[in-house]
């Protein structure tokens, strides 16, 4: 989801908030007092109270608020999308294929041999376009957290090219505990 969909989604839900709040404030207040008289406003009773085209382009603009709503909804939600399960590699005189899982178990063994004393947790690794891009859970010592990261991505950008020339477009470490 896009950074405009949120901003969508998030406006349209403050004021759909909005109208629900002002709606059962008015419906507390009549339910609590009869002797108050509380009219509808003149635009909406000229909205509602019989058919007309306004009627209709408003309930049209509502219907696709709504749909547009699920969709960000359904789409926030959703399971996210990893990468390719399997890679090819090769040419016509002969195709090879390495495991995305493997590759991701391999990786994280390499970055816990080759950085002692940082301890890996899940890694994930992305396809973007014609590089990829790993996303490590680590939990490492509190002393030079830059350097471990440009070390951790030489460990992994060597690797990665030795498996079938993969290029690494970026490391992103998320430190899940300071040792």
């Amino acid at each position: 989801m896009t950074a405009a969909g949120r901003v969508v989604a998030v406006v349209a839900g403050l004021a759909g908030l909005l109208f629900a709040v002002a709606a059962l404030v008015r419906e507390a207040v009549l339910a609590a007092e009869r002797s108050v008289a509380w009219p509808l406003a003149e635009w909406w009773t000229r909205l509602t109270a019989e058919p007309s085209w306004k009627t209709a382009v408003a309930a049209a603009a509502v219907a696709l608020l709504t749909v547009a709503l699920i969709i960000l909804a359904v789409r926030q939600v959703r399971p996210w999308q990893r990468g390719p399960a399997a890679v090819e590699l090769g040419d016509e005189a002969g195709r090879a294929r390495l495991d995305v899982p493997a590759m991701e178990r391999a990786l994280r063994r390499r970055l816990e041999t080759g950085l002692p004393g940082i301890k890996t947790g899940a890694l994930e690794l992305t396809s973007e376009g014609d590089g990829w891009r790993v996303r490590v859970e680590v939990e490492l010592p509190a002393r030079d957290m830059l350097g471990v990261q440009a070390r951790a991505g030489g460990l992994l950008a060597a690797d990665l090219a030795r498996m079938g020339g993969l290029r690494l477009d970026g490391v992103d470490m998320v430190v899940t505990r300071l040792t």
